[in-house]
């Protein structure tokens, strides 16, 4: 029989069946079947394992169907053969030679049993149940003595017994039945409702499936399926079949997902289309409601706007443009008049020129004529004593190229050329090593701006940092995406300042404890002075030695920095000290703002801020330019010193190969020099600027404490304090909302819900220092000075020194907000065993709970104002908190116990 829950399609079907032809053997897809493949291997190897029990335990045969052959026919039996036990097991019971595979024989068997069993009774025919439970299970192992062991009936026989057995057992028989579970435990399959436990009530043995018969079913599912994955890939046909078949199943498939694509394509394109409908729509009424119009008119009346300003832009642009274009035409005219004036001289000029030409043309045929006479002379008789007149003017044949070779003229451009490398060479040396000389004498007294660089990337990390952890703060406020020294010119000056002597701590080597370097106001951190004394040890280690900064005495340590301030030279060469501004009392009494200026005066004379440049690099670069200049200097001088024109070619190969290295190491010289000199102008201006607004914010702060009036410097302890107290969760304000029982809301947008938490957290900033001291009055930390969590039992007692008690908001409301922000919070790992305890944020919740359950009637940003107002802020006066931490630990101890 199959489990109710595992049905016969619970294994996957991998072919489909195919008929097989007429004149092949059926095969077997049953137990029973006699029709089976021959032996194989795997056949083979399962002789063993296949072996049964029963009415086949005797005979060579396995009892797996895949060994079975065609039933030979039996001999018939003598006439006077008695009949067999088996024989007769058959006739009273017919259904022993049929296959279980559907487990109906085991129902017949079991309906058969059970109702023999229900209809016996124990008390009138048996005298012991042990008696009964012998004659019920011989019954049924007679029953089921031809069938394979072990079988399902019978194990569902001796778990009823045992069953039975354990309830006439009494209160001894609760191990019976422990026992009896491990048994079923380990012989059934478990259900796979995940009940471990299984049930022991009668007639349901009989539904349980054991786990040998889930075996034998996997087994034979298995044996077929291997046999008819051996058949079909033994038939071609089927692969074609499949092929097919698996082409058909790609195409729906590529269908199916090509519909389902274009569905969501257009749902999206649908809700896009909705989306910036409802986007207009929204627009539409702002407009409507801020301006009054619509948003046609507005766009109507900025679209008349544009036009007119860009009507009169393109009036101005094209008045621009005539402007330039008259004055371009005027500079053309005075071109024009200069080359007039320009062709007037050379029209002079060419005309004399003309003159010259023509003078010497009549020159040229005198003396023509005069060759010609003199020609005609030496025919004459009297040539003897005719003298030649020697020519006056240069022959023709010495302004004609001269028959050198080409070799003597090659050997005159090699000449030119070098004579040109030798000019350039010395133009080099004039402009290279003589500039690059002058670049670094001038860096030489220009700033490095390394402590700037270090404090720029500080404060570039904790931006980093803090946009991490508050990512909703840090999106709203202004965050650079990059590292630049500029950067430091948008903070403001206190923290630039505070962030400042924060890395001088962190520098300090006269400590070693990590809370000595920590320090977040210019108040509380420094008024026991050891702060101050590390700083000033780090920035002045001679005048404020090791001596001092291990004053234990507090009112000692802070006369040292009075005395260091009044004695504090300005200048190593100069008397001048700095003006006393920071005093013993000042810092005790944690007067922030002696404390800034004191601060801003030693910023301004930290001597890291005007440190030399580092110009070694450049000047190990220029002096290897000097050494190759002297190299190129020899080879000069070699070359000129050639007898011939034709200078060694070794010579001039290892002058350009020299002169290419002296170009390499200028190429890195200027680099590092033009790096440096940016920097260095980078740094000190941003130094100039910010030494200036530091200058300005002192001095602001100077005139104010004049005027009695007192401006807030940076304090991060303050800020971090008045987060913790002013942390609205917008879930908890929309939960507030959409659940008010007047309400006819069931949808709020993103924008109303950040409204309204915008406007509770404007009320607590105003309240945050008494929310933060009742906190602290009674939270648990209240006698180490410090707010950390409140107990229920507190919480009680504030409920009851407040009187938020009343017909809206009763005692058992009261508690149960509470629990409801303690069990809200599932950022908080709980890592012992202790109850939850109300967080400062779990505590500014709860108040807004309460507010509006207490004020309905208010404004919703004015109800946890009201009760801060008229039942919160009047217990600040109440008992001290030693008194209200006994209070509350006597009223929990009887519960506790």
């Amino acid at each position: 029989m199959e489990p109710p829950y595992v049905g016969a399609s619970s294994l996957p079907r991998v072919y489909r069946p195919i008929k097989s032809p007429v004149d092949t053997a059926v095969r077997a897809t049953t137990a029973d079947s006699h029709f089976r493949p021959k032996h194989t291997d795997r056949t083979a190897a399962l002789l063993s394992f296949t072996t049964t029990r029963g009415r086949n335990c005797g005979d060579t045969q396995p009892s797996l169907r895949s060994h079975r052959h065609p039933v030979a026919p039996s001999r018939k039996p003598q006439p006077n053969t008695p009949l067999q036990p088996r024989d007769e097991v058959g006739i009273l019971y017919p259904f022993s030679n049929i296959a279980d595979d559907d487990g109906s024989m085991h129902q017949i068997m079991w309906s058969k049993w059970h109702d023999q069993h229900a209809a016996d009774t124990l008390d009138d025919n048996f005298t012991s149940f042990a008696l009964y439970g012998e004659m019920k299970l011989q019954e049924a192992q007679t029953m089921s003595s031809w069938l394979e062991q072990p079988n399902q009936f019978l194990t569902a026989v001796a778990c009823t017994l045992l069953d039975k057995f354990a309830e006439r057992l009494g209160t001894s028989g609760g191990l019976m039945r422990r026992l009896l579970h491990a048994l079923m435990a380990a012989v059934y399959v478990r259900r796979p409702t995940g009940d471990d436990v299984a049930s022991t009530k009668d007639g349901e043995f009989d539904r349980k499936v054991p786990h040998f018969i889930e075996s034998k079913r996997l087994r034979r599912t298995c044996l077929e399926l291997l046999d008819e994955n051996t058949r079909k890939h033994a038939d071609s046909s089927i692969h074609q079949v499949g092929v097919e078949k698996m082409q058909r199943v790609i195409e729906g498939t590529a269908k199916t997902w090509k519909r389902k694509v274009q569905r969501l394509l257009f749902y999206n394109w649908t809700y896009l289309v909705q989306r910036r409908r409802r986007i207009r729509t929204f627009m539409d009424r702002t407009f409507r409601y801020e301006v009054k119009a619509t948003v046609k008119e507005t766009f109507r009346a900025w679209r008349v706007e544009a036009l007119r300003r860009a009507y009169y832009r393109e009036s101005a642009n094209y008045q621009a443009m005539l402007s330039v274009t008259a004055e371009s035409l005027g500079r053309k005219d005075i071109q024009l008049n200069e080359a007039a004036t320009r062709t007037t001289e050379l029209q002079a000029q060419v005309d004399q020129l003309a003159s010259i030409n023509s003078q010497l043309v009549m020159r040229i045929q005198e003396l023509e004529a005069t060759n010609r006479s003199m020609r005609a002379a030496q025919g004459a008789p009297d040539a003897e004593y005719f003298v030649p007149a020697k020519a006056q003017f240069e022959p023709m044949d010495t302004i004609v190229a001269s028959s050198t070779s080409e070799t003597e003229e090659d050997h005159k451009v090699n000449r030119l050329l070098l004579e040109s490398l030798f000019a350039m060479a010395r133009m080099v040396e004039s402009s290279v090593i003589q500039s690059s000389s002058d670049i670094m004498d001038s860096l030489r007294h220009q700033t490095d701006g390394h402590e700037l660089r270090d404090l720029s990337e500080l404060m570039f990390k904790q931006t980093q940092l803090y946009g991490k952890q508050q990512p909703s703060m840090a999106s709203s406020s202004t965050v650079h995406d990059h590292h630049s020294i500029q950067n430091l010119l948008t903070k403001p000056i206190d923290v630039v300042l505070l962030n400042w002597m924060r890395l001088q701590l962190d520098r300090s080597t006269a400590t070693t404890r990590p809370q000595d370097k920590i320090i977040r106001n210019f108040s509380e951190d420094l008024a026991d002075g050891h702060r101050f004394a590390l700083l000033l040890h780090h920035l002045y280690p001679k005048l404020y030695d090791t001596a001092l900064v291990g004053e234990i005495d507090v009112d000692t340590r802070l006369q040292h920095i009075e005395r260091f301030n009044r004695e504090c030279p300005m200048d190593t060469s100069a008397d001048a000290t700095l003006p006393a501004v920071v005093t013993a009392e000042s810092i005790a009494n944690q007067k922030s703002h002696e404390n800034f200026v004191f601060i801003a005066m030693l910023f301004g004379l930290h001597q890291a801020h005007y440190a030399p440049v580092n110009i070694d690099k450049a000047r190990k670069a220029f002096l290897h330019i000097v050494t190759c200049w002297k190299k190129v200097r020899t080879i000069m001088l070699d070359v000129r010193r050639a007898a011939d024109d034709t200078p060694d070619k070794g010579l001039v190969l290892s002058l350009v190969k020299e002169l290419k290295t002296c170009e390499n190491y200028h190429k890195e010289m200027q680099c590092e020099i033009t790096s440096q000199a940016c920097t260095s102008n980078e740094t000190s201006t941003v130094l100039i600027k910010l030494t200036h607004k530091i200058l300005c914010f002192t001095w602001r702060l100077l005139a104010e404490k004049l005027q009695g009036v007192h401006e807030d410097v940076v304090d991060e302890r303050r800020a971090h304090t008045m987060q913790k107290f002013t942390v609205v969760s917008p879930v908890l304000v929309r939960d507030i909302i959409l659940g008010n029982p007047d309400g006819r809301r069931t949808s709020l947008s993103e924008t109303e819900v950040l409204t309204r938490v915008a406007g509770i957290q404007k009320v607590l900033q105003q309240w945050f220092k008494e929310l933060c001291a009742i906190f602290r009055h009674y939270s648990c930390g209240a006698l180490r000075g410090r707010a950390t969590t409140m107990s229920s039992g507190e919480w009680a007692k504030f409920i009851k020194d407040c009187a938020i008690v009343d017909k809206k908001v009763t005692q058992a409301i009261a508690e149960a907000v509470y629990y409801q922000c303690v069990n809200s919070d599932k950022t908080i790992v709980q890592t012992t065993t202790a109850a939850k305890e109300m967080s400062p944020s779990m505590f500014v919740s709860a108040l807004v709970l309460l507010a509006d359950k207490k004020y309905p009637q208010v404004m919703f940003e004015d109800r946890i104002g009201e009760l801060i107002e008229k039942c919160v802020a009047c217990t600040k006066s109440l008992s001290s908190p030693s008194s209200v931490r006994s209070s509350t630990t006597r009223a929990s101890r009887p519960t506790r116990c």
